[in-house]
């Protein structure tokens, strides 16, 4: 035989080992499908496929000069389903999976797992808020809330549970409609209060698609009663990552505060600038008499910048920062007036940060259809 061809069998132990890593379970991104039975007959059997990252010969998928030293060793072996192997090695279809993005699969699924059973994940229960935006309903993945969560939380398996909020279409020019979507919003939370006493919940996921002023209201209305994970939906093509937070690797995203006018009354305008620039167009008769103005913004204010939830905590302490700063330089009582152009995530957390016996009173604008900004709702 051809040494190029050559392909040395799994021995049992190794094949054991890689089972027991993938607790039975495709170690496919995404898939986590059980392999001791098929879910459509419920037959039990060893229905999984040991698929090698770096090809088990050279002119295998992905293989080259280590394939033979690396053909048994159990990091260069990860389980699948019959579909993912078949999908990993395809011919044309091979190259969307390099060794080192299959090496992260499998990776990622041993660490999902051990981190599991070594019962340092904590239960979280899902809570996810939805509006219909520009005329498109809202669409959530049930598996790619579950990628964004684990391995650090593991969620309720069943999603009924979940707590859900739809507010569904809205006038956003009437005030009424806008008062209704935040009793809905406070008269869910309710009810999530009452589950956390009766059932002892510890932490809450939150996912939330909806003009800015819903999640903040969401984000007062949650406040720190609970420790909770709030995620950032993105633009992907894979539909199973859009929750899902980056690594912490690259350059950390800088926040600036600073005062751009010095007015003469209580009232302030807070701009938070970051998914886009908020220039006197924006804001131009918001408020009567003469306010002083604030913004916390970043260089290049852009949709779609928030990728890390390390840069989601830097936001939290500048904002935080910014609050107790014109609270200083103003007074207790001045009236804080926030025109917000920021991520749904920031949205969110901007409301939990507010903290009632300390906040000067804060009162939340939308800017619709590029019209004067309307004041929709008082947070605190």
């Amino acid at each position: 035989m051809n040494k190029k061809n050559k392909r040395l069998p799994i021995p049992k132990n190794v094949r054991d080992q890689v089972w027991i890593e993938a607790a039975g379970r495709c170690q496919f991104r995404g898939c986590n499908e059980p392999l001791w039975y098929n879910g459509l007959t419920m037959n039990k059997s060893n229905f999984s496929k040991m698929a090698h990252i770096i090809g088990a010969s050279e002119d295998g998928p992905r293989g080259n000069e280590n394939s033979e030293k690396l053909a048994q060793d159990p990091s260069n072996i990860m389980i699948t389903c019959g579909p993912h192997h078949d999908e990993i090695d395809d011919g044309i279809l091979q190259k969307l999976y390099p060794a080192d993005e299959l090496k992260a699969m499998k990776q990622e699924h041993i660490s999902r797992v051990r981190m599991l059973l070594d019962l340092k994940a904590k239960k979280t229960r899902p809570l996810i808020l939805t509006s219909e935006i520009k005329g498109q309903h809202t669409m959530f993945s049930e598996r790619s809330i579950k990628n964004a969560i684990l391995p650090q939380y593991y969620p309720d398996k069943i999603s009924e549970s979940w707590f859900k909020i739809e507010v569904g279409r809205f006038d956003r020019q009437n005030d009424f409609e806008w008062k209704a979507a935040f009793r809905k919003i406070e008269s869910s939370v309710d009810d999530i209060n009452r589950a956390i006493v009766n059932t002892l919940i510890e932490h809450i996921s939150i996912f939330g698609l909806a003009p800015q002023p819903l999640l903040m209201y969401l984000g007062r209305q949650i406040g720190d009663k609970i420790t909770a994970q709030v995620y950032e939906p993105r633009r992907t093509d894979d539909s199973d990552k859009k929750w899902a937070w980056d690594q912490e690797v690259g350059t950390r995203i800088i926040y600036k505060s600073e005062k751009v006018v010095e007015g003469k009354d209580k009232n302030v305008i807070l701009l938070v600038a970051l998914s886009d620039y908020l220039g006197l167009d924006k804001y131009n008769g918001m408020v009567e008499g003469e306010p002083h103005i604030y913004q916390l913004s970043m260089d290049k204010p852009v949709q779609g910048f928030l990728k890390r939830n390390s840069d989601k905590s830097a936001f939290i302490q500048a904002c935080r920062s910014l609050l107790n700063q014109i609270q200083n330089e103003i007074c207790k009582d001045c009236i804080i007036h926030v025109l917000p152009a920021m991520p749904a995530s920031l949205a969110v957390e901007f409301g939990r940060l507010i903290q009632p016996t300390k906040d000067p009173k804060i009162c939340v604008y939308e800017n619709v259809d590029d019209t004067k900004p309307i004041k929709v709702v008082d947070l605190n």
